[in-house]
């Protein structure tokens, strides 16, 4: 393995088998592993400065705040085991949730590389997605998941939070989105590992 590999994977410029197998790499090679986690922190830092301060992203209007105290909420649902994706009477489904322990359903499926420019991010289809956001992750810890848009003036704005997600494997973490929910426009998905101070990274997307 050398640095245009970890320079073509960290780009989103690697086919998913190439990924895969880079991927599996990074799993069996802790230290190379961190060799490319550096890399991604490092262009997710820079793309961080480039869409403006961490201060602008956590700033939102108030109906952000709303949402982000509901989808707390929500997870604490998610913990107690009494969550379930359905539309009650009177009220909207949410268009950021946890994927359902053991779920057989068929969802439709989007998998998110780990930075993508906005030329080459994936769309988003219709109806409630499994999304499958690859990188390299510590299943030990829980991480925070953010849902954000990205405007036409480069600011961003917060849509929804999921805390204290646990990655499927070292190298995957699961959400469903609903993208009846979503105008269209440009996302992405800001992964932040809990109790560290560690840069989150972005995982974009479009919603056509």
């Amino acid at each position: 393995m050398n640095q245009q590999l970890i320079d073509r994977y960290v780009a989103g410029k690697m086919s998913e088998a190439e990924a895969v197998a880079f991927e599996e790499y990074c799993v069996a090679n802790p230290e190379f592993a961190r060799q490319v986690e550096f890399e991604q922190r490092l262009k997710g830092g820079l793309g961080m400065v480039a869409r403006g301060s961490t201060a602008e992203f956590v700033r939102a209007e108030p109906v952000g705040r709303w949402k982000i105290a509901l989808a707390a909420s929500i997870a604490l649902f998610i913990l107690a085991g009494v969550f379930f994706w359905q539309r009650m009477p009177g009220m909207s489904s949410h268009v950021l949730a946890a994927v359902p322990a053991e779920s057989q359903q068929p969802y439709a499926s989007m998998r998110l590389a780990l930075i993508r420019g906005a030329e080459t991010s994936p769309a988003l289809p219709a109806g409630v997605v499994r999304v499958e956001i690859v990188g390299l992750f510590d299943t030990a810890v829980h991480y925070d998941v953010t849902l954000g848009r990205q405007e036409n003036d480069k600011s961003v704005a917060t849509v929804a939070t999921l805390s204290g997600q646990r990655p499927t494997s070292p190298v995957t973490l699961e959400v469903l989105i609903d993208s009846s929910q979503l105008d269209s426009g440009n996302f992405f998905l800001r992964v932040r590992k809990q109790a560290s101070d560690e840069e989150p990274l972005d995982f974009s997307f479009v919603k056509p």
